[in-house]
């Protein structure tokens, strides 16, 4: 996937997981516990269906594994709370990442680096001061609130850095077209 396509994609996720944190921070980790559950359900079955395809040897390893996220699966209904936060840890290691690989994208262009990436950090902590300042019941969800404001502006700077890479991928199109004219044109000149 080329990366004006990848920053697209993924600031339209962050862009919306941002706005679902933001508005409906209870609904999301209840909605993470059972898109974890579901997960948990499918590895399983994957699990199952290599331990009954493998070979003898395997066979086993596979059928051990299913039981162990069986035994997640039990525990993460005993700790729920648990669960859900660990969930969102990852799904907020997914967004910075993200973060991270614009900020390597804007490294590579020092036209916007200088801004482009202390941007980014100085606009999730001034979104996430407004809404604390403005919207105090939002305390109680600071962690989904955090998440949401970063997912939300990484998500934006993301769709800008595609943007960005698409109008400079047009600008080196043209230069390397013209540099393809002038050398044709060199050599029907030495004819």
């Amino acid at each position: 996937m080329d990366t004006r396509l990848s920053c697209f994609i993924w600031g339209i996720v962050g862009v919306v997981f941002g706005l679902l944190a933001l508005l409906f921070p209870e609904q999301m980790l209840a909605t993470f516990y059972g898109i974890f559950l579901i997960l948990i359900g499918l590895v399983i079955v994957v699990f199952l269906f290599l331990a009954i395809t493998s070979k003898s040897d395997e066979s086993l390893f596979w059928f051990g594994l299913s039981a162990g996220l069986l035994v997640l699966a039990v525990i993460s209904y005993l700790a729920q709370l648990i669960v859900e936060i660990i969930f969102l840890l990852l799904i907020a290691m997914i967004v910075f990442y993200n973060g991270f690989t614009d900020i390597a994208l804007a490294l590579r262009h020092p036209r916007t680096k200088y801004f482009l990436i202390p941007g980014m950090f100085i606009t999730g902590i001034a979104l996430l001061a407004a809404l604390l300042k403005y919207i105090p019941d939002l305390s109680k969800h600071l962690v989904i609130i955090t998440l949401g404001c970063f997912a939300f502006v990484f998500g934006l700077f993301s769709i800008v850095m595609g943007c960005y890479h698409a109008e400079e991928s047009i600008q080196e199109a043209v230069v390397i077209n013209r540099v393809a004219v002038c050398q044709n044109n060199k050599h029907e000149g030495k004819k």
